[in-house]
């Protein structure tokens, strides 16, 4: 089957903050990458179109779902956010103002869950298949855990309202010396593709090189525990993880975390394990992710969903 993944002609991808959108998000797949304005080509089987749409994607986007569905390829949107069918931009809005339309499908990064789980359940003839983060080897970095500092890297968004367990230890840190000495905190830098100023340039390779200093890797999935890209950078840091593993894990990449309690003890307890048993956890992680999220693996899943019978 040949799937071509199609993004938005003018979206500042460049500026994105992590690879997990357009052609970045493709790449490990092994998927061709086209504009939006070439979907009305018909020598392929199958598109995956990104989320970031800007007018004049949504304007052409408009145009090719009013063609009969008989003379267009089925369109899977993907969805990336959990609370995505709530946006309020008309340009994204979109791809939910055409649920159940002919041959129009849903492509979600995360196993569904609130806001997207109850407009899942509301699909009569739109099909929804999983589309995670692949993992790509190519961005794994060697690094001994003997020559990192033993610290845990905590980093994104500090909302408390979508990372409850982040944002609480943030705040535990400020007051707490012991939880300022053994949690490093890299601030988010912004979204400097929405036209803001970054707050600093630690993104994509630089962030991975950062996080490999440490041994350790702060894993929290928002409040729906879903599995953010961290999950795979983590592994490409080669941290051992700690925190909470999404529920989408399987069972070998959630035996490498140690329960999270969130009481500064146990995290200093967990950055003192010896160096061997840590080495063994950190490299089971990776060696878990690295299968959970192979390329061909996702491939293979999505196709069988995308057009075995409908769940």
């Amino acid at each position: 089957m040949r799937i071509v993944y199609f993004h938005s002609d003018t979206h500042p991808y460049d500026k994105a903050i992590y690879p997990g959108v357009g052609p970045a998000f493709a790449r490990p797949l092994g998927w061709e990458t086209r504009p939006i304005s070439r979907i009305g080509e018909d020598d392929y089987d199958l598109a995956v179109v990104d989320h970031r749409i800007e007018a004049g994607d949504a304007e052409r986007l408009r145009m090719h779902l009013s063609l009969p569905a008989g003379q267009r390829q089925p369109i899977f949107f993907r969805v990336s956010d959990s609370v995505m069918p709530e946006t309020s931009n008309p340009n994204v809005r979109l791809i939910f103002d055409h649920a159940d339309h002919p041959g129009v499908h849903y492509a979600t990064t995360y196993e569904p869950a609130g806001p997207m789980l109850a407009f899942t359940r509301t699909l009569a003839v739109s099909r929804v298949a999983l589309l995670p983060y692949a993992y790509d080897v190519t961005r794994e970095v060697e690094l001994p855990l003997d020559t990192r500092r033993r610290r845990i890297f905590l980093s994104g968004s500090n909302s408390s309202r979508l990372y409850p367990p982040r944002h609480a230890l943030r705040r535990a840190r400020r007051w707490n010396p012991v939880l300022r000495w053994c949690v490093f905190d890299l601030k988010h830098p912004g979204y400097p593709e929405h036209g803001r100023p970054p707050r600093h340039d630690v993104t994509h390779a630089r962030f991975i090189g950062l996080a490999s200093r440490f041994t350790h890797f702060f894993l929290c999935g928002t409040r729906y525990n879903v599995e953010l890209m961290k999950y795979v950078e983590c592994a490409y840091a080669g941290c051992v993880p700690v925190g909470i593993p999404a529920g989408s894990l399987s069972a070998a990449a959630m035996q490498p975390f140690r329960p999270y309690t969130a009481r500064t003890f146990d995290l200093v307890a967990d950055i003192r394990e010896a160096l061997s048993a840590l080495e063994r956890r950190a490299a089971a992680y990776r060696a878990a992710m690295r299968a959970l999220r192979a390329p061909e693996r996702i491939v293979d899943d999505f196709v069988a969903q995308a057009t075995g019978p409908r769940a």
